[in-house]
Parts: structure tokens; sequence; C-alpha cells
């Protein structure tokens, strides 16, 4: 088969599963929107399960290609002594990074959408998520809570806050309109993200 029938494929699926989410998308629907014979997605991906765990792969590529840099830099932060201001610093610039890219989004929407509704209703790939970016992703951030906080929070503690920070995050990304219409905001952009960086600054680190 044609090597670009592949990628056709997991395009489609990611349009038709952000849309409509996992259990309402059948397997002729991609096809028919890739342009493509249902026996491509047998050959590819075996069945719909295969193809939608590819496309959660796809999901944390794309994404860990916007984040990655947030690794790099932790791990060159951490070669040093860094005092809690200088963590506190680093948080913040990570949480706002995570925040823009998930609510203006910097992240392609279908990408955002698909990562959100598995958050909210784990399904049984979800494991390739906690893999490969909540278990990358969360301890930084959780370690740089505890720094700021200059050793007065446990790290269970700090655990469980990042989880509550990444529902917040979550959450603001999912209700922009009910957000922008109970603050009278006309549009939800670079201003708007960064008072609600602001916000979450003083809930979260402090």
């Amino acid at each position: 088969m044609n090597s670009g029938s592949r990628e056709k494929i997991i395009g489609a699926a990611v349009y038709e599963f952000a849309r409509k989410g996992y259990e309402p998308v059948t397997t002729r629907d991609i096809c028919a929107r890739a342009d493509i014979n249902i026996s491509a997605i047998y050959y590819y991906f075996k069945n719909k399960r295969g193809l939608y765990e590819e496309v959660l792969r796809y999901v944390v590529e794309v994404i860990n290609s916007y984040l990655g840099d947030v690794i790099k830099e932790y791990d060159e932060f951490k070669k040093y002594t860094p005092v809690a201001s200088e963590c506190r610093k680093m948080l913040q610039q990570i949480i706002h990074k995570f925040i823009e890219g998930i609510c203006l989004p910097k992240v392609p929407k279908e990408i955002v959408t698909i990562y959100l509704m598995e958050y909210v209703k784990p399904s049984e790939c979800f494991h390739i998520f906690e893999e490969n970016l909540n278990k990358v992703y969360m301890p930084i951030i959780s370690d740089l809570l505890m720094e700021a906080n200059e050793g007065k929070m446990t790290e269970e503690n700090a655990t469980l806050s990042t989880f509550m920070l990444f529902s917040q995050i979550f959450n603001v990304a999912v209700r922009k309109d009910s957000i922008s219409k109970m603050m009278g905001w006309s549009n939800y952009s670079e201003k708007e993200i960064k008072k609600i960086c602001e916000v979450i600054d003083n809930s979260f680190i402090l």
C-alpha cells in the first residue's frame, strides 16, 4: 500500500476523534474522510483500537515537540543549586507555557481536544498519556513546587497540588466560552491568558 495512506488515516482519525470522541466514530467515518478503502485500517492498525492508540501516540509526539524544551531547561537548571526564588520563577515559566499551549492553543486544537477528552474520561489507552506525558512533566512541577516553598511542602502534597493545577488548566481550556461570557471578555487571547496565569500563580505557587 501507499506509505502516505497511513498518515492520511491518522490525520483523518485525529479530526474525527476530536470532533466526536472515541466511541461514536466508526472506521467508515475515518476512511470516508481520508478517502481510503477500509481495508487500509486493518492493514496498518488491525482495528479501531489500534488506530486510536496510534492517534494518542501522535498526540504525545505533538505535545512533546511543544514542551520538549521544558525538560532540557529543567535538567540544566537542576545542575546547579537554585534558591527558592529561582525555582519559583522557573515554575512560573513552565506553568505559563502549559497554559498558553493548551488554552490559546499554541498546540493544534484537535490535539488539545483529544488530550482533554482522554483526561476527563480516561479510556483503556490512557496509559499512553500517563507514561509519556504525566509521568514526565508532573514530577518536574512537583519538584520545583517543593523547592519554591523551601522544603515546607511534602512530596505527597506537591504531587496532589500538581494534579489540581492540571485540573485547573484543563477546566480553563474547555470552558473558554463560559469564562469569557462571565468575565465580559470579547477575546480569549494573550491578554486574557496573562490574567489567568497571574491568578493561577497566586493560588498555586505561594
